[in-house]
């Protein structure tokens, strides 16, 4: 009898601590309202930045650019000693060209995380690539108070979003990404916000996996520039490999 009061009184306190909780979906509009509204991500078709990343503590640096544009997205990195990195999706394959590791064709639940990534309208529009959206608790990041919320997508595994308390601005994601080299937790911070064309919009983001970290710092933004023709094809790299593969 003890143990089920005790177990009852551990079941009010959990209850009372969800109903203090806001909504994930309210958390999503207060993110919206003030980071520039419905209207202004509208009108967005398109983003290119520019800028810097450095792989943290290893003393390695260099350039580099994205493009994202409908559901498409591009990224460039040109490291010095290395050589360069690029990653794209367009729209219906997902690749990386390394000059580490060579070309390869992205599949499964790490293609899905990509496609929802890529999309400009990820936040607008959440309810058509999540399922559920729940808020979890609370947790410090860098330095300050988050709110946590769980979005499990239609695809893939589930990923925390988190909502500084004060701003209301999402300051971190996490996830488990699903890769060659397993499955890996992976979280980005995202600081240093400005305003352009009446967006917030961060301009230092860090990546953290495997214990790197990999640190961009955008010195130039703009929304709706001009998207090169075949911007978000793969290179003849990737290509070779696509045409090697059996048809379906």
């Amino acid at each position: 009898m003890r143990l089920g009061f005790a177990l009852s009184l551990s079941v009010i306190a959990s209850l009372a601590f969800a109903a203090d909780l806001p909504s994930g979906e309210d958390l999503l509009r207060t993110f919206i309202e003030r980071s520039g509204g419905e209207a202004a991500y509208a009108r967005v078709k398109s983003v290119e930045m520019t800028g810097t990343v450095e792989i943290a503590g290893r003393n390695i640096g260099g350039k580099v650019s994205m493009v994202e544009a409908g559901k498409k997205t591009w990224t460039s990195m040109e490291l010095p000693g290395i050589g360069t990195i690029e990653i794209g999706f367009d729209g219906t394959t997902a690749w990386e060209n390394s000059a580490l590791q060579g070309p390869r064709i992205i599949e499964g639940d790490e293609k899905a995380a990509m496609e929802r990534s890529s999309s400009l309208s990820l936040v607008t529009s959440w309810n058509d690539e999540y399922k559920t959206v729940r808020t979890t608790g609370e947790e410090i990041v860098d330095g300050k108070p988050a709110w946590k919320v769980e979005m499990k997508p239609k695809v893939g595994n589930p990923e925390n979003f988190y909502f500084d308390k004060d701003s209301g601005l999402l300051v971190k994601m996490g996830t488990v990404l699903s890769s060659p080299l397993g499955e890996i937790p992976t979280d980005m911070l995202l600081s240093d916000y400005r305003t352009v064309d009446g967006i917030r919009t961060p301009f230092i983001m860090m990546q953290s996996a495997m214990g790197q970290s990999i640190v961009m710092k955008f010195d130039k933004v703009v929304y709706n520039a001009p998207v090169p023709a075949g911007r978000f094809d793969p290179p003849d790299a990737v290509k070779a490999l696509l045409a090697k593969r059996p048809p379906k």
